[in-house]
């Protein structure tokens, strides 16, 4: 038995979306909750809620004044920019056609909401088996559709690229970036050393 697709390329452009009723609803009810999250957020030197870390990334995790000057410089863009992708889902939960620039807003909110939820959640690369009964088995059920929902629409998005060039990727080093300066990775933090 093969699954129908949800979400699917447009021949005119943009994608159609194939929702059922209740989870068109869940896609107007959740951008509401981050919403009300991002009420908390400022543009100045406060910190945000940790559920909304990943989405106003540290660029000076060891300069307290170097971090708060940039999160001067970027938080309020960064705000607008998440809220703008929201209201567009919420707004066109109901569409049967997207745009590309609605379905890429649309990608931009389900990956927020994604961000938040799986930060609640303690999500790992570990997989977790939620009981229906669990407190957190709705939030676990939420992350599984967003992430399902995203990807179908990373496939659509990108069903109009040309493919690849064969053998183009031959001649592309292991590790292009190469070991970054002062040993640390991607979140500022140390990296751990040999065993």
């Amino acid at each position: 038995m093969t699954l129908r697709r949800r979400i699917v390329r447009a021949r005119r452009g943009g994608v159609e979306v194939r929702l059922p009723p209740e989870e068109r609803a869940l896609l107007v009810s959740l951008p509401r909750e981050l919403e009300h999250l991002l009420e908390s957020v400022s543009d100045g030197a406060a910190d945000p809620d940790p559920v909304l870390r990943r989405l106003f990334p540290v660029a000076y995790a060891r300069d307290e004044e170097a971090e708060r000057a940039y999160a001067g410089l970027v938080r309020a863009e960064l705000l607008e920019h998440r809220r703008e992708g929201l209201a567009v889902l919420a707004q066109t939960a109901d569409a049967t056609h997207l745009s590309d620039e609605e379905a890429d807003a649309w990608l931009g909110a389900i990956n927020d909401l994604r961000l938040v939820l799986g930060t609640s959640l303690s999500v790992t690369e570990e997989p977790r088996e939620v009981a229906e009964g669990d407190p957190e088995f709705a939030p676990w059920t939420y992350y599984a559709y967003l992430s399902y929902l995203e990807g179908e629409l990373v496939e659509a998005m990108t069903a109009s690229l040309p493919p690849p060039v064969p053998g183009a990727d031959e001649d592309v080093p292991e590790d292009p970036w190469g070991e970054l300066p002062g040993g640390l990775r991607w979140d500022g933090t140390d990296r751990p050393g040999p065993p």
